[in-house]
C-alpha cells in the first residue's frame, strides 16, 4: 500500500510541474519591447493568473482534504491520477483562451476543463470522506457543489460570450480558497 506522505509529495511535485508548464506557455514579445507590446500579450497574462489562481486554489482544497485523512486506497489513488490528467490539461486550454478570449471554441473548451476538474475534484473527495469517515467536510463539498454549477452556468454564458471565464472566474475561485479553513 502507497504511504500517504508519498502520495503527497507526488502529486505536489505533478502540480509544481504543471505550473512551471503553464508560466512556459506565456510567452513574452522577443523583439518588441515596447509598452504596446505588453498590452498586446494582456490576455495571455489574464488567462495565465486565472489557471495559476484555480490551480493554487485546489491545490490548498487538496492539502487541507488529505490533511485530514489517515489512509488511501486504490481508487483513491486513481482517482488522484484523473485529477492530475485534467489538471495537466490546464496549461494547453489556458494558452488557447489567451491567444484569442473572443474564440468561443478555446474558451468553451477552457471551461470545460474546469468543469471536468470541479467533478474530477467532488469524486475525490466523496472518496477519501468516505473512507476515512470524515464528517466535517459538508460545508467544503456544498460550496464544491456551488462551485460546478456556477462553472455550469459559466459555460452556458461562455457559450454568448467567450471572454467570459476571463471575468468570473478568477473571483469564483478566490472566494473558494478561503472556505478551505
Amino acid at each position: 500500500m502507497l504511504k500517504k506522505e508519498r502520495f503527497e509529495a507526488f502529486t505536489d511535485a505533478v502540480i509544481a510541474i504543471i505550473l512551471t508548464i503553464l508560466v512556459l506557455e506565456l510567452k513574452l514579445p522577443g523583439n518588441d519591447h515596447s509598452i504596446h507590446a505588453l498590452i498586446k500579450i494582456l490576455p495571455k497574462f489574464a488567462a495565465y493568473i486565472m489557471t495559476f489562481i484555480f490551480i493554487a486554489t485546489m491545490w490548498v482544497n487538496h492539502h487541507f482534504l488529505f490533511s485530514q485523512a489517515k489512509g488511501i486506497t486504490n481508487q483513491i489513488i486513481w482517482t488522484n491520477f484523473v485529477w492530475l490528467f485534467i489538471a495537466s490539461l490546464l496549461p494547453a486550454t489556458t494558452a488557447w483562451l489567451g491567444s484569442d478570449i473572443f474564440a468561443r471554441t478555446s474558451a468553451i473548451l477552457y471551461v470545460i476543463n474546469v468543469v471536468l476538474f470541479n467533478l474530477a475534484t467532488l469524486l475525490l473527495r466523496r472518496q477519501v470522506t468516505s473512507k476515512n469517515n470524515l464528517n466535517n467536510m459538508q460545508n467544503l463539498s456544498r460550496k464544491e457543489h456551488i462551485s460546478m454549477a456556477v462553472n455550469l452556468l459559466t459555460l452556458v454564458v461562455t457559450w454568448f460570450f467567450p471572454p467570459f471565464p476571463l471575468c468570473w472566474t478568477h473571483y469564483q475561485h478566490h472566494s473558494l480558497v478561503a472556505s478551505s479553513y
